[in-house]
């Protein structure tokens, strides 16, 4: 009965008979085990008795923790100086923040001055002080303070085939493997660079974003938001451009229709100052603008640069060329201003960003111009945020019968890399 139970259920039993020529001394006695074939694969395979001796179930038995336990110890790991371990990812570390993922929080960002030691389980890109160059690295614990950077040389290999040599005290080591090296962990300045930190490369990012109502019905009207941002940055340069189109109609017109299109390439110096040039090309019917086209040059600080938050002003000298659609045109310059923030909050990973641009025109001080957006990005799944964000432009001195403040709320869906 017990047998036909255990077909019933697909469990696959091991019967061990201990015989007195396999055990001397003992009784023949009979114990069953629950078979790992049955366990993995779930056969359905009906109740069997199989003789096995105790040195190959010892031997499996071995080989199935040790199979177990490396599956488990294939993460890297974080001591806190309070004494918490976490096991998962190292994303990156900086000078101020380390990003660790982990499958039961999903990425978190740790002070680094709470990171009391670090380890890999497989070789990382380190970038230490006063170094020039990433390393491929696995990082082990040391003495309190210290780390051991072992370094991967995979020419080596390459070279040996990835088989193991024997070394003069006849060891083995792997030839993929270098000596490692003990350092303080202060002077690991960074883990997996970004190109702009490490100067190796060119790193990308950007995002687009919709918004817009279709109405039919007793009334008809359409509405479209669309704007798009890109980004890149090397270790000593970065340049943005961005676009945007607002168009809006009614049953019988087009009630508003404007596009913008700007960009800025900045060339860093010495610390956090750089030097820039930018332009942008615009045009707003509604506003009596055929074309303002703005080119200038200046100087920028930036004041902010960490994973969290982000702040920048810039300051110089543009030359601004309004053409009218009905009114007189105007060349002129100006003193030009940007100003761009953004700050990532704990809640829902949420950003809070600002981005604004002013002229002053020189020839008539009274005349000033400002556009800006803020608003709130919230991403959700695979890239997909939601945004909440007020456009506003304003000019001190608007075109005849314009008024001179244009504010604009937006609720659009949009998609970031």
């Amino acid at each position: 009965g017990a047998q036909d139970a255990d077909v019933a259920t697909g469990i696959t039993w091991i019967t061990i008979h201990y015989t007195p020529q396999c055990r001397p001394g003992l009784l023949r006695r009979r114990r069953r085990f629950a078979s790992p074939r049955s366990i993995v694969y779930n056969a359905g395979m009906p109740a069997r008795r199989i003789s096995v001796s105790w040195a190959a179930v010892r031997a499996a038995s071995i080989v199935t923790a040790g199979a177990l336990g490396a599956g488990f110890a294939s993460a890297d790991t974080v001591t806190l100086h309070n004494g918490d371990r976490l096991t998962g990812r190292i994303l990156h570390l900086s000078p101020s923040t380390l990003t660790f993922e982990t499958t039961w929080a999903g990425e978190l960002r740790i002070p680094r001055y709470e990171v009391k030691a670090l380890e890999t389980d497989k070789p990382v890109d380190v970038l230490r002080e006063r170094s020039g160059r990433t390393e491929s690295m696995t990082l082990t614990p040391a003495a309190p303070g210290q780390v051991a950077l072992t370094p991967e040389r995979p020419e080596q290999a390459d070279l040996a085939g990835g088989t193991e040599t024997a070394s003069p005290d006849g060891t083995t080591a792997s030839p993929g493997v270098g000596p490692s090296e003990t350092v303080q962990l202060a002077r690991v300045r960074y883990i997996n660079p970004k190109p702009e930190e490490s100067g190796e490369g060119i790193s990308y990012e950007g995002r687009v974003t919709l918004s817009g109502a279709f109405v039919r019905g007793n009334s008809t009207g359409d509405r479209v938001y669309a704007e798009s941002d890109l980004a890149a940055r090397a270790i000593d340069w970065r340049y943005a451009l961005s676009a945007k189109l607002r168009r809006e109609r009614d049953t019988d017109a087009t009630t508003v229709s404007n596009w913008l299109v700007a960009g800025n390439f900045d060339r860093f110096l010495e610390g956090r100052r750089f030097r820039y040039v930018r332009g942008s090309v615009e045009r707003d019917r509604f506003r009596d603008i055929s074309t303002r086209t703005a080119v200038g040059v200046g100087y920028g600080l930036q004041l902010v640069q960490t994973e969290r938050t982000k702040l920048s002003l810039r300051a110089g000298i543009d030359a601004i060329d309004l053409r009218r659609l009905a009114g007189e045109d105007e060349t002129f310059p100006a003193l030009g201003w940007g100003v761009n923030v953004s700050h990532r909050l704990d809640t829902l990973s949420a950003e809070l960003f600002h981005d604004q641009q002013g002229f002053w025109n020189l020839d008539d001080v009274s005349q000033l111009t400002l556009r800006s957006r803020t608003g709130l990005r919230v991403p959700f799944v695979s890239g997909l945020t939601a945004t909440l964000q007020l456009n506003l432009d304003w000019e001190s001195e608007p075109a005849p019968g314009r008024t001179g403040t244009d504010a604009t709320w937006l609720i659009g869906l949009g998609y970031a890399w």
